[in-house]
C-alpha cells in the first residue's frame, strides 16, 4: 500500500466522520418532534420506529447542510454545544406544535369536569397518559384533522427551512433580541387556555344552562333530589352539545392549526 492510498482512506475516514457527526446533529433537532408529537404517533409508536423515521428525515435533509459540512467541529466541548442547541431548537418548535393537541385534551377535560363525567379515565396512546371521554374524543380528532390537512407535512417543511435559517454549525442569533422570541414562546403557552376555553365553549355554556334550570327547579319544588338528577342529565346535554356542535368544533381547529403553522415560523425566523 503506497502513500497515495494511505492518504485516500484517511479522507474517507475523515468524510464518513463528517457525516456521522451531522447526521446526529439533524437528529437531536428532528426526534424532538418525532417523540413528543401526538399526530406523528407519540407514545403508542415503538423506539426503533421513530428512529428509523428520524434517520429517514436526516437522510432526506442531508443535502440541504452537506454544503456547509466540513464547517461543523469535530472536537468535543464545540459539538456538544452544537448538540445542546439542536435539542433546544428541537423540543422549543414541537412545544409550539403541540400546543394545539394539549389545548384539545384541556378542553376536553373541562367538559367532562362540567358534565361530571371526568371520573371515567380512558389511556390515550398519542400521549402515553390516562384523560377523559370528551379529552379522548378531542385529542383524536385534532390528530385526525391535522393528518387530514397534510399539517404533518408543513412541519416537516418547516424543520427543513429551519436549517437554512440556523444552520447546524452556527447558534441562534436572535435577530429580533432573545425576548422577541421567549416572548413568542410564553404566548404560546397563554394561548393554550385560550384555545381550549374556545373548543369548549359549547358545553360550557350548555352546562351552565343546564345547572341555571335545575338551580329554577330546586327552587320551586325544593323536595326533588336536583343532584341525583343532574348526574343523568349533565353528561347526556353533553353528548348531545359536542355531537351537534363538532362542525364548528373542527372548524375552530383549523383556524388554530393556521395561527400555529405562522406562529412556527416566525419562531424559525427569531431564531435567525
Amino acid at each position: 500500500m503506497n502513500v497515495q492510498d494511505i492518504i485516500a482512506r484517511l479522507t474517507e475516514q475523515a468524510n464518513l466522520s463528517l457525516v456521522i457527526f451531522t447526521v446526529g446533529l439533524l437528529l437531536c433537532r428532528i426526534m424532538p418532534v418525532l417523540v413528543l408529537s401526538p399526530f406523528l404517533g407519540g407514545e403508542v409508536v415503538p423506539t426503533e420506529i421513530k428512529m428509523g423515521v428520524g434517520v429517514t428525515l436526516s437522510i432526506v435533509l442531508f443535502p440541504a447542510v452537506s454544503a456547509r459540512m466540513g464547517a461543523i467541529p469535530t472536537s468535543a466541548l464545540p459539538y456538544i454545544g452544537l448538540l445542546l442547541k439542536e435539542i433546544f431548537i428541537g423540543v422549543t418548535l414541537s412545544t409550539i406544535v403541540n400546543m394545539i393537541f394539549e389545548a384539545a385534551r384541556v378542553a376536553g377535560t373541562i367538559s367532562d369536569t362540567m358534565s361530571g363525567a371526568n371520573n371515567a379515565q380512558l389511556l390515550v396512546p398519542q400521549l402515553g397518559q390516562q384523560v377523559s371521554l370528551f379529552a379522548n374524543l378531542k385529542v383524536q380528532l385534532a390528530v385526525v384533522l391535522f393528518l387530514s390537512l397534510n399539517g404533518h407535512h408543513l412541519v416537516i417543511e418547516a424543520l427543513a427551512d429551519s436549517l437554512a435559517v440556523v444552520p447546524l454549525d452556527r447558534f441562534p442569533r436572535f435577530s429580533s433580541g432573545q425576548w422577541a422570541f421567549f416572548e413568542l414562546f410564553i404566548r404560546s403557552f397563554a394561548d393554550l387556555l385560550k384555545i381550549a376555553i374556545a373548543l369548549s365553549a359549547p358545553t360550557l355554556l350548555a352546562s351552565f344552562l343546564t345547572d341555571m334550570a335545575l338551580g329554577a327547579v330546586n327552587r320551586v319544588a325544593p323536595q326533588v333530589q336536583v343532584f341525583f338528577i343532574s348526574m343523568s342529565i349533565k353528561p347526556l346535554v353533553t353528548v348531545i352539545v359536542v355531537t351537534m356542535s363538532l362542525g364548528l368544533i373542527m372548524g375552530r381547529m383549523q383556524v388554530e392549526f393556521a395561527s400555529m403553522l405562522v406562529m412556527l415560523r416566525r419562531a424559525i425566523n427569531l431564531l435567525g
